[in-house]
């Protein structure tokens, strides 16, 4: 019995989401609830399981393709079933850009007001650390212009597109200039990983010399070979929507930035108290959270978004951790924090970060926070300024724990201090706001013993 795989509805937002990766491929066997692929919203990287059992007769849906909602993506049934004719067809590749003219340069920011200091620039994403800067020529590979069945082929045979040279349209690779270079090097000795990192990198076996027996080509002469300008790496789902909504963000939203160095030199010991006693495992996140529902209580107007024409004023305290992910991070979201002790925060927080590591997420499950806690911390990382989670109306980038001499009633005395900063929405909460804001949760720290009413 032939039965229809639809790109599921995952949120009351969702129109539309692309292939990310099939975990199964054609003629699978497939079990009801196994992991049939991967997909990725404009929220996060999700699996989608299966409610059939069966082979997996036919994918329509390539991965990197776009999909509508409850768009027919694979056909389960039968070995011999025939797929009938009403089966929808897969969704068209996306069409092949033309080049673009190189856009002039923009107009550099206006100077700061005098007398005023320019706030600090990002260093740091809440989804993921930008790469450091580095000349044009290395890090920018022109872009190489192919048909899809030209990008298919060469993926299958694992031939660089930057090797070729496009006999189509304008210079257009097309799959015909593949077939040309895999009879050229059909008698090319080489070791499948050599092949492979050469791929990877845009490599051509052709113009190297193996150190192999025979002259075959190893993984080591591959790796001399590697261009200069370096490696493209094309974008991956989750990679792109990171870059979509942090530009919107850096873009759209009046960031302003505070900084409060916070001591932390009670929290230690009472952490480990917790610990030893207690069944429950406390991180500094999981106190960092209560810490800013007390704060929430006394600023109240914190807890808010932009809509636009006005502010929403949110009825629960719901906080977000930014946790990293291969290729990225997603903010799995502590629903009603105001409600839950500090061990019910832990479990829960503990729970999403297991399931947003393995991608078990439900869409609900990263979405609705007010507020998003970003720890740098174990990365022995001081301070850094982090970009507001489109949405929400602040952020919190949390330093490292430090030994510091800090002066108390004329002594000096030795503290493990914390930096924190906050990134705020300026169209929501002013300074004065988040000052008393950050300095709530300082004050919550000092007396660790509050957390526990």
């Amino acid at each position: 019995m032939i039965s229809k795989v639809t790109m599921p509805k995952l949120g009351q937002t969702m129109e539309k989401a692309t292939v990310e990766k099939w975990v199964k491929t054609e003629g699978d066997k497939v079990a009801k609830g196994d992991v049939l692929l991967e997909i990725t919203t404009d929220k996060a990287t999700l699996e989608v399981e299966s409610y059939w059992e069966g082979t997996l007769l036919k994918i329509f849906a390539e991965e990197g393709v776009e999909v509508p909602v409850n768009h027919v993506i694979a056909v389960l049934g039968d070995p011999g079933d025939e797929i009938p004719d009403d089966i929808a067809a897969p969704p068209p590749a996306p069409a092949e850009e033309a080049p673009r003219p190189k856009a002039a340069p923009s107009a550099p920011r206006s100077a700061p007001t005098p007398g005023a200091a320019p706030p600090p620039p990002p260093a740091l994403a809440p989804t993921a650390p930008s790469p450091a800067p580095a000349p044009a020529v290395a890090l920018m590979p022109e872009r190489v212009f192919a048909s899809p069945r030209a990008k298919r082929r060469s993926k299958e045979e694992r031939v660089a597109l930057e090797c070729l040279t496009g006999s189509g349209p304008n210079g257009r690779i097309i799959e015909r200039d593949v077939e040309a270079y895999l009879e050229r090097t059909a008698a090319v000795r080489i070791t499948p990983t050599a092949r492979e990192i050469a791929f990877r990198r845009g490599v051509d076996i052709l113009k190297v010399k193996g150190s192999g027996t025979s002259d075959r080509i190893m993984k080591e002469d591959v790796a001399r070979a590697v261009p200069a300008r370096g490696e493209r790496i094309e974008l991956t789902a989750m990679r792109r929507v990171i870059a979509d909504r942090l530009s919107y963000s850096f873009r759209e939203v009046p960031h302003f930035y505070l900084m409060m160095d916070m001591d932390m030199t009670k929290v230690i010991p009472f952490r480990k108290k917790l610990n030893d006693e207690g069944e429950v495992r406390i991180s500094f996140n999981d106190i960092l959270m209560r810490a800013c529902v007390l704060a929430f209580e006394d600023v109240p107007g914190m807890n808010s978004a932009w809509l636009g024409d006005a502010i929403l004023r949110r009825a629960d305290v719901n906080i977000g951790l930014a946790v990293s992910l291969d290729g990225g991070l997603i903010v799995p979201v502590v629903k009603c924090v105001q409600m839950k002790t500090l061990a019910q925060i832990a479990v829960e927080s503990a729970d999403l970060v297991k399931r947003a590591r393995g991608k078990k997420l439900n869409p609900d499950e990263f979405e609705g926070g007010c507020l998003t806690i970003s720890n740098l911390g174990m990365f022995d990382v001081d301070a850094f300024v982090p970009i507001i989670n489109p949405g929400e109306s602040a952020i919190l980038g949390i330093g490292r724990i430090a030994e510091k001499p800090v002066v108390i009633h004329g002594g000096i005395q030795v503290r493990s201090m914390m930096t924190v900063t906050l990134s705020g929405d300026h169209r929501t909460i002013d300074g004065a706001q988040a000052a008393t804001f950050l300095k709530k949760i300082k004050d919550a720290l000092a007396e660790p013993e509050l957390l526990l009413e």
